[in-house]
């Protein structure tokens, strides 16, 4: 019976072979056969991939329509509370610079 590689405990090989065991254990890896490990893998990295893409590419809109629709609120509650009608310009001012 063949004895399992474990790296000496100092430097990078360690570090990358126990993450790799604790992934493995984690998410219950160690069970499949080594075919079936990377066909996962491949998996979940083209998910994780597709779910950073479709996110860069929609969270700048989102962030867009959250700011305005926040300082536009919080100048309109400002308003309220204080009278005052420097939050509503500073939000117009910043509104306007931010639209295509």
């Amino acid at each position: 019976m063949e004895k399992d590689y474990v790296p000496n405990r100092s430097g990078l090989n360690y570090f990358l072979w126990a993450i790799s065991m604790k992934y493995n254990l984690w998410t219950g890896l160690y069970c499949l056969e080594p075919w079936e490990r990377n066909l996962f893998n491949v998996c979940l990295i083209i998910i994780l991939s597709m779910s950073v893409y479709t996110t860069s590419l929609f969270m700048p809109g989102y962030i867009s329509t959250f700011l305005s629709v926040s300082c536009s609120l919080l100048a309109h509650i400002s308003s309220l509370l204080f009278n005052s009608t420097e939050t509503i310009a500073v939000c117009r001012d910043s509104m306007e610079t931010a639209s295509p």
